[in-house]
Parts: C-alpha cells; structure tokens; sequence
C-alpha cells in the first residue's frame, strides 16, 4: 500500500480465505516486506522464525484473507477469529495502489461488521492515509512507543456497520 492511487482491481484478481498451501507465500511477502519496503523498519524477527509463525496451525487461531492477481499470491491480511484484531495486511509491491488491498479490508470488513482493530506503524504514512480513507479512525489512547521494533504504532478502529 505504499501507493495512495487506488485503481480497479485486476480482472484477474480474486479475494479468498487461505489454506495452508497458501501460507509459504504469506511468510514471504512480510519476509520481502520487512527486507526492503522500508528503511524505518527494522528486522526484529528473522526469516525463519516468521516462517514458523505462518504454519497450517495459524488458521486455527486466525482467518486469513489472500489476494491473487493472476501471478500467484500479491497479499493477505491476517485477524483473530475471536476479538476481530488484523495482524497484518500486505501487499506485494507489484499489487500495491491496484485495489487488492482495499478488496481486502473489504473482505474483514465483511466477515467482521461489528468492527475491529489493527495497529500501523507511525511512519508508515501510505499505510495509514490508505486506513483513513477506508474509514478507519485512530483511537487516541492507542499510540505505543514501546514496540519491539523500536517504532511506535498508532491504534486504528474500524466501528462496522453495513458494507
């Protein structure tokens, strides 16, 4: 989402909910994500251990939205099935400003119309006018600085209603 133009999604695109087949692609595009789509984010976590944290047992405990887009996997976005919380939300950055990730919020938005929670990094400024513009409003009391990664995040709600 580092791109704030929206356009059409591919004709080839489609939004689904992941199997574990899909989870190896996951792990690599926050792997590519957090090796070179910022210079503000500093790797906490190694590639191996990310990974593990993308095995068949984390669709017991979240529900996993995937993007194709004709190529393979260009995103997901990953939320609690309980509390509603999105892990994360990535893209690609072939698929980002195409409309895949907005089709994703869509998609949360969906499965979770009494609203949830996801957090952004401060300096991710695309990030975060991309969530303002879906609707999503930062929750004051919701700034942390004492983040592993050393960069403080923001609280944003999306409250539901009709999509």
């Amino acid at each position: 989402m580092m791109n704030s133009a929206v356009h059409p999604a591919p004709a080839t695109s489609l939004i689904r909910r992941a199997t574990a087949a899909d989870l190896p692609a996951c792990a690599a595009i926050i792997n590519e994500y957090m090796d070179a789509a910022t210079s503000w984010l500093p790797r906490v976590i190694d590639h191996q251990a990310i990974e593990v944290m993308f095995g068949p047992d984390l669709l017991d405990r979240r529900t996993v939205f995937v993007a194709e887009d004709g190529g393979g996997i260009a995103g997901y976005l990953s939320m609690d099935h309980e509390a509603g919380f999105i892990h994360a939300i990535y893209l690609r950055p072939h698929a980002r400003g195409m409309g895949l990730g907005k089709a994703l919020l869509d998609a949360a938005k969906q499965a979770r119309t009494q609203g949830f929670d996801l957090t952004v990094f401060e300096p991710n400024s695309d990030a975060l006018r991309f969530y303002m513009r879906e609707e999503l409003v930062e929750v004051p009391q919701g700034r942390k600085e004492d983040t592993p990664e050393g960069v403080p995040t923001l609280l944003m709600r999306w409250s539901g209603g009709a999509q």
